[in-house]
Parts: structure tokens; C-alpha cells; sequence
């Protein structure tokens, strides 16, 4: 199981043509940066792997977390 953190990046850093982004970060798995997460409106959080191109798509920010922790490197 890996660690997994979400790292909240400044709010000015949302695109304001999107407006259904709530919130972005850098994301974290075992404490090396390996792509980014945004919160929806619609209640969806995405995690985009940097490395292998991966979306992951959950319902809420814990089974994002899950997801992630439970995924193959």
C-alpha cells in the first residue's frame, strides 16, 4: 500500500474557463510528486498520473485516496 498525500496548490492557479474545478493540487505517492488532483462541482476527484498517462476518477476524496494507495506503480 502506498502513502498517498493530496497537496493543495494555491487557488490562483484554477483555470477561470473552467468553472466546474473546485480545487487542484500536486499529487503525492510515497512522498515523490507524480502527477496532479482537482476536486469537480459534480463531487468527482481526478488524479492524473504523470507517468503512465493514468486517470483515475472517484466519487469522493477518500476512495480517490484508496484508489491511489491500492494502485500498481
Amino acid at each position: 500500500m502506498r502513502t498517498v498525500k493530496l497537496e493543495h496548490n494555491d487557488d490562483i492557479v484554477l483555470d477561470p474557463t473552467d468553472p466546474q474545478l473546485v480545487k487542484r493540487g500536486s499529487l503525492l505517492l510515497d512522498g515523490h510528486e507524480c502527477g496532479e488532483w482537482e476536486q469537480r462541482r459534480d463531487g468527482t476527484w481526478i488524479a492524473r498520473l504523470s507517468v503512465s498517462g493514468e486517470t483515475i476518477i472517484a466519487a469522493g476524496r477518500d476512495d480517490l485516496i484508496e484508489r491511489l494507495a491500492f494502485s500498481s506503480p
